[in-house]
């Protein structure tokens, strides 16, 4: 098969939504409820959109505004690697 020949077979995958990535990767730590639980109650308080609207320019807006949440129940240096983490991650 010529190179290339079977690139219009592969499925494109939509990229996750930044509120989908976020929760996605919270799930290690909170577990999947309380992740998705987070994501959105924090969306709406500090961004005040629901997941659904957080566009890829707030989406490290919404990891700052986990940050203490984060620090409270993980701890400030696993809180402090995961939001690291998480920011790289929406680049």
């Amino acid at each position: 098969m010529p190179d290339g020949a079977g690139d219009c077979y592969r499925a494109r995958v939509p990229a996750p939504s930044p509120a989908d990535l976020i929760a996605e990767r919270l799930t290690a730590y909170l577990g999947r409820n309380t992740a998705r639980t987070a994501v959105r109650s924090f969306a709406d308080r500090a961004l005040g959109r629901k997941p659904e609207e957080i566009g890829p320019e707030d989406g490290p807006r919404l990891v700052e505004a986990l940050r203490p949440m984060l620090r409270t129940l993980l701890g400030q240096s696993s809180a402090d690697l995961v939001v690291t983490e998480l920011m790289q991650e929406l680049r």
